[in-house]
């Protein structure tokens, strides 16, 4: 099955195969269809059980499920809040699925929705970290370990994809 905009994508992947077969095949990449797996069921139990607590309680979120900037409709209203996050918790829960799919039956476009948002939370990152960076000087929060692990299961997810490349595909 031909990977949507293989006229794009495809001669990309074609002439970076080499440099993706060295990532991949570093010892901590080694088990990436094994990661993707527990990746995609654990994202997609805490999506769903997310999304089941937010609908749960209704159509205001209780105090404790609301941002720290976002108290008390300062910004945004709690209704629009509660609407925000079951967006993104159903688009979660889809990639997530996607991955599962994809993992099972070796096809590599179940990847790509998962693989291009998590691109663009990656690529957004230093503009978010080197804005901060000027307003406030450099200090390391919890969230560079997170990123650190957004990129991590960015990395297995696209070896897993390149492992259930055919040719046909490219």
């Amino acid at each position: 099955m031909k990977i949507p905009f293989y006229t794009l994508l495809g001669p990309l992947i074609e002439k970076n195969k080499h440099p993706l077969i060295t990532i991949c095949s570093h010892p901590l990449l080694s088990f990436s269809q094994f990661h993707v797996a527990i990746l995609g069921i654990a994202g997609m139990i805490l999506s769903v059980f997310d999304t089941w607590r937010i609908i749960r309680c209704g159509h205001i979120l209780p105090d404790y499920l609301h941002k720290e900037g976002l108290k008390k409709g300062k910004i945004i209203s709690a209704e629009a809040e509660r609407d925000c996050k079951l967006i993104s918790l159903v688009l979660s829960t889809e990639y997530y699925f996607f991955l599962l799919v994809g993992l099972a039956t070796n096809n590599p476009v179940f990847y790509m929705p998962f693989l291009v948002l998590n691109a663009l939370i990656i690529l957004s990152e230093p503009a978010i970290f080197l804005t901060e960076m000027a307003i406030g000087g450099f200090n390391l929060k919890k969230r560079t370990l997170v990123n650190l692990i957004i990129i991590y299961n960015w990395l297995n997810v696209a070896c897993s994809f390149a492992k259930s490349l055919s040719h046909c595909d490219l």
